[in-house]
């Protein structure tokens, strides 16, 4: 089954990311900055693809089950991510760590750390989705592979793009406002009944 094979990946992506933060955390501890600033690089590199799809194909999928206000959460933290991702960066830029800049590094990789363990158990939603979607989400993934955006590049470029849980509350705000212009209120229906002659 596809779903399955998908949730088998997207784990794995998951848990290959909570070992490399964990693994900065060791390099920031151990004021190891050539350490951190290759561990920032991979890191970079391997969940870029990742945040990509999720962005492009995966919650926009979601988002007719859990509702746009939720997606547009998820979008929210995914720019806080990636901001937090750029400090880093810059942090890893520096000749060496402060006792300051070690305690405010740990700070941002404590705030990556839900993306990792909150955000795997969106496969099992994953699992209830339409064969369709599920595939179009695999090729999302693999567009997102073949692209090499490591999130740096998303962070540069996030405020070109629009989020995708925005698109999602348009959708749904112009399916309502459809619907409403459909819905004639009671008081007009009335007045358009014609009136009954009296015998």
């Amino acid at each position: 089954m596809l779903a399955n094979q998908f949730t088998e990946v997207f784990r794995e992506e998951h848990r290959q990311m909570r070992d490399m933060l964990l693994g900065l955390m060791d390099a920031i501890e151990a004021n190891d900055i050539e350490a951190v600033r290759q561990g920032v690089g991979e890191m970079a590199a391997h969940a870029g693809p990742h945040f990509h799809y999720e962005e492009q194909v995966l919650y926009p999928a979601l988002a007719e089950i859990y509702g746009a206000d939720y997606v547009e959460r998820l979008g929210a933290e995914h720019d806080a991510a990636l901001e937090a991702v750029q400090e880093l960066a810059e942090l890893a830029e520096a000749e060496e760590i402060t006792p300051e800049q070690a305690g405010y590094g740990l700070e941002l990789i404590r705030r990556l750390l839900p993306h990792v363990s909150d955000r795997d158990g969106l496969a099992v939603i994953v699992e209830v989705l339409p064969e369709e979607t599920v595939q179009e989400i695999v090729r999302g993934r693999e567009k997102s592979r073949r692209s090499g955006k490591t999130l740096l590049d998303l962070a540069r470029g996030k405020k070109k793009r629009r989020p995708v849980a925005r698109q999602a509350r348009g959708k749904a705000s112009k399916a309502v406002a459809a619907a409403k212009s459909k819905v004639v209120p009671r008081k007009a229906r009335a007045k358009a009944k014609p009136a009954r002659r009296k015998p």
